[in-house]
């Protein structure tokens, strides 16, 4: 790695670490309590474009307000010389506040993991794959991860995760 890389991953790692420093209020809410969500996808094939607007209609079915933010695969235009999103690009997504904010990128990928960051929410939401390390900001970061030894299928993941919603009492 060259020097150059080499002060980009610090400073990125650098402000990963400042931002999920920040205190997070975590709150677990059933299904039924959620108004609110904020997805977090990257490069989504057909089929999963698919699941998610399945996804995005039913919960709007239910009277929840479901936004969206996506990085395409071939997006550099996007992202900054450390890898990491531009402001203008997130800003309308982190402007607002998300009962439910789910992470359909993988824990290696930084786009998702810095939208959550800089994102309020009450319950942040992410799969993993076990057979996979996570990292201990990661683990730190999201209140609910919903592992598996299975490779990510998003299909899998957000009928798991509304099963566990569902499955939640109000007390």
């Amino acid at each position: 790695m060259n020097p150059v890389d080499k002060i980009r991953e610090q400073r990125r790692n650098t402000l990963l670490q400042g931002l999920a420093a920040r205190p997070h209020p975590k709150k677990i809410l059933p299904l039924d309590a959620i108004r609110s969500i904020g997805i977090i996808a990257h490069g989504l094939n057909d089929q999963e474009q698919i699941a998610l607007s399945q996804f995005t209609h039913h919960l709007t079915a239910r009277g929840t307000m479901v936004r969206k933010i996506e990085l395409p695969s071939y997006a550099d235009e996007l992202l900054d010389k450390s890898g990491l999103p531009k402001s203008d690009f997130t800003q309308f997504f982190t402007s607002y506040h998300y009962d439910l904010l789910i992470n359909a990128t993988s824990p290696e990928d930084l786009f998702g993991l810095y939208v959550t960051l800089n994102t309020e929410s009450n319950m942040r939401v992410i799969y993993h794959d076990t057979s996979l390390p996570l990292s201990r900001l990661n683990e730190d970061t999201y209140d609910l991860i919903i592992r598996s030894s299975n490779p990510f299928d998003l299909t899998r993941y957000l009928t798991e995760l509304l099963n566990l919603l569902v499955n939640i009492r109000k007390q």
